[in-house]
């Protein structure tokens, strides 16, 4: 028996037929595509994955549903399913991949997000459902209020696009906030240093409310050649002039 939901793992099952099937439009796999998903759950979206006869790794948190989705792969080609947390796991043995999809617990969208961005190459694009808000911030620009740090790097990394919204209704049991779909398609060249622009985007909001000279002035170079764009604030660069000051601070290391 498929066990309830558990509240200390932040479960929502997807449970509503006309939402599994928009969710599996936007993913639109097909009997080629590999396909990595974030906690399968009961199978809402697993199963029409599935049936489409595509290559799917899964990699799920709660004992019982991994062993649930275990007992079944022999009866699907190309099919497994890892039990381990997709937060902490070493994701190298399941990619490169198509897409990811999932229904992504609320306590894990950000460092989730950071994972993404660690595999952003081995990655094509993930459909995945989060909080709405969480969605906002991925696409917020520079002067709104939810602009910050991860919106700046999803879109260094990504072309994140907001799909739909998803109503608390839809899933059991009902979570207390509207949640969205949206796409992330990966980009691979924009900076091979990313761990200096994550640094720098997460050393500038740090004190977001500074200028740049004075945020990140063990970076800063009076004799950079863009003095304007250090005179900025965290919250008024735009994510491509973070790439920019990166590429200029890795140019004088």
């Amino acid at each position: 028996m498929i066990p309830l939901a558990k509240k200390s793992l932040g479960q929502n099952f997807l449970t509503d037929k006309p939402m599994i099937g928009k969710i599996m439009e936007a993913v639109s796999p097909k009997k080629e595509s590999i396909i990595l998903e974030i906690g399968p759950g009961r199978g809402a979206l697993t199963l029409p994955l599935l049936e489409s006869g595509c290559r799917l790794s899964c990699i799920e948190l709660d004992r019982v549903l991994a062993e649930h989705w275990r007992s079944r792969e022999a009866l699907y080609p190309g099919f497994r399913c890892i039990e381990g947390d997709a937060v902490k796991l070493d994701w190298s043995p399941y990619l490169p991949c198509d897409i990811c999809v999932g229904n992504i617990p609320y306590h894990i969208s950000r460092p989730l997000m950071y994972k993404f961005f660690s595999y952003r190459r081995a990655i094509k694009e993930a459909v995945i459902m989060v909080q709405k808000e969480f969605a906002e911030k991925l696409l917020a620009s520079p002067g709104d209020k939810a602009y910050g740090i991860v919106s700046v790097l999803t879109q260094c990394f990504c072309d994140p696009r907001y799909l739909f919204s998803v109503p608390p209704s839809v899933f059991s049991p009902p979570p207390k906030v509207t949640s969205a779909c949206v796409r992330l398609t990966f980009k691979r060249t924009d900076t091979e240093n990313d761990a200096l622009l994550i640094r720098l985007v997460q050393t500038a909001f740090a004190q977001r409310r500074k200028v740049l000279t004075n945020s990140l002035k063990e970076f800063y170079d009076k004799d950079a050649n863009d003095r304007e764009l250090w005179l900025k604030r965290a919250d008024g660069l735009r994510p491509e002039e973070y790439l920019a000051l990166t590429r200029e601070i890795a140019a004088r290391s």
